[in-house]
């Protein structure tokens, strides 16, 4: 067996041991998820973390429920290095969306949690089907990125995006459409 034949068998035995301890949770695993070295999934019953078919969870990557909180990943999501997706709503990232190194998508805000270490309150967050996350973006509680949206490296998401809208900044602020000229700024008809 070569180096690709451990490899491959290494990656079986982490996505075997993964997806017994979500179905003991309440969530479940779809087939064909890669999922690398150092990944964590917390969650707990009534919090489960949900993985649709062929998800890829890179290096360093969190997935965690708070009490109430629900994370859903459709099929065919990527989530880069060192990713968080921390829920105590509900989180749900539709298929075939991409997500950079370093982005934190997080439905509640740590400053307003209580001493005992429970979100005041949480938003749900929704993202469309084939989103493109730069590296660094920041996703806010209550956010619904539409279907096709791009957010530039960095861009902290505090409002909704638009169907492919091109959101940048600090704010993130749509300044055009996916498939749009740069100089009209609006999607082909």
């Amino acid at each position: 067996m070569g180096l690709d034949g451990i490899l491959k068998l290494a990656n079986f035995c982490r996505v075997a041991a993964w997806r017994l301890r979500l179905r003991l949770r309440g969530g479940r695993m779809g087939r064909r998820c890669a999922i690398a070295p150092g990944v964590r999934l917390e969650c707990g019953r009534g919090r489960p973390i949900v993985l649709g078919e062929g998800v890829r969870l890179q290096r360093g990557v969190v997935l965690s429920t708070a009490a109430g909180g629900r994370i859903t990943l459709e099929s065919r999501v990527y989530v880069g290095e060192y990713g968080i997706v921390r829920s105590a709503a509900e989180i749900c990232i539709a298929r075939d969306t991409i997500i950079a190194p370093h982005v934190h998508i997080e439905d509640f805000d740590a400053a307003n949690a209580t001493p005992e270490g429970s979100p005041l309150a949480a938003d749900p967050i929704h993202i469309g089907r084939d989103v493109w996350f730069g590296a660094g973006v920041r996703v806010l509680g209550g956010v619904t990125v539409g279907d096709q949206a791009v957010l530039g490296a960095g861009a902290v998401a505090d409002q909704s995006v638009p169907e492919r809208g091109v959101a940048i900044g600090v704010p993130a602020r749509v300044v055009r459409f996916r498939g749009a000229s740069p100089e009209k700024g609006k999607a082909p008809a």
